[in-house]
């Protein structure tokens, strides 16, 4: 006797089935999809990454913090409110029983006027180790656009901090200042011994020597500067904004000097006709 078993599913359950694989089937493409996909390129700049803004590589960034680098046993809870970052230097070495050593760039760097050792430091912090302490910093000097960065290295078997100074940042000069050129009539100033005033060729001698005095060859030869126009009377002026208000305010003085000259003069002058035509007194 052979007997035949029936299995009967109900329509609710086939829908049922049929839902789920129905759900099922997107996920397990994306799956697939995202185990095919390359993996995500790690963060920060790579060796070789073009920089979008100046069209020149990118530097990759250098480890902040050596492997062999060790916090001391000890956290501190600190609250610096503008103190200088070398005193702050000094007195978390005293704090941690110099268990390390710190190097700061004293003084302002070659072409600014910056000075990282005074550079002051707001934070307040607590239950840090040491290199918490001083990635906080970092953190602070990243916020605020300060060209800083504290690096932990190794020197030799001593634990070392080295507060660096970003050159890409701090020393990029500002484009030179464009020359200009004015042009004085010096006119007034030139004439003969009899009159008092000077040749062109003592005024050329004089306000050449007065502008050499002052700036040497630093700035080149006096003749890149100061051209002469003897039958024009002119005296033509290429230089900074600066060079060329040295040069106005050395004309203004010699004419000040030829005024008082004449003024000086033109009083000898009356005082003698007056003394020469007073008549003598009967005794």
């Amino acid at each position: 006797m052979k007997t035949k078993l029936k299995f009967r599913i109900s329509t609710a359950t086939m829908l049922a089935v049929i839902t789920a694989l129905t759900m099922m089937t997107p996920a397990l493409a994306g799956a697939a999809e995202k185990k095919n996909q390359p993996p995500p390129p790690p963060m920060g700049p790579q060796p070789g990454a073009i920089d979008p803004a100046t069209g020149l590589p990118m530097p990759s960034a250098p480890q902040w913090k050596d492997s062999g680098w060790k916090d001391p046993d000890k956290k501190l809870t600190v609250t610096y409110d503008g103190l200088p970052v070398e005193e702050v230097a000094g007195d978390l070495r005293k704090q941690f029983n110099e268990a390390f050593d710190i190097v700061i760039p004293r003084g302002a760097q070659p072409g600014n006027n910056f000075d990282a050792a005074s550079v002051p430091i707001r934070i307040q912090l607590k239950n840090v180790t040491a290199s918490e302490l001083f990635n906080a910093m970092n953190l602070m000097f990243e916020a605020e656009n300060t060209p800083l960065r504290w690096e932990l290295k190794i020197n030799g078997s001593r634990p070392m901090v080295v507060l660096r100074v970003s050159p890409m940042v701090m020393f990029a000069s500002p484009p030179p200042e464009p020359p200009q050129r004015k042009i004085f009539f010096v006119g007034d100033m030139v004439g003969d011994e009899k009159s008092g005033r000077m040749t062109m060729e003592q005024l050329v001698k004089t306000v050449s020597e007065v502008y050499e005095m002052s700036y040497g060859a630093a700035h080149g030869g006096v003749s890149d500067h100061l051209q002469f126009h003897k039958q024009a009377q002119l005296l033509i002026v290429t230089g900074t904004i600066d060079e060329t208000s040295f040069v106005i305010e050395t004309l203004s003085a010699l004419r000040q000097k030829l005024e008082r000259n004449d003024s000086g003069a033109a009083g000898g002058g009356k005082a003698e006709t007056k003394a020469s035509t007073e008549k003598p007194k009967a005794p």
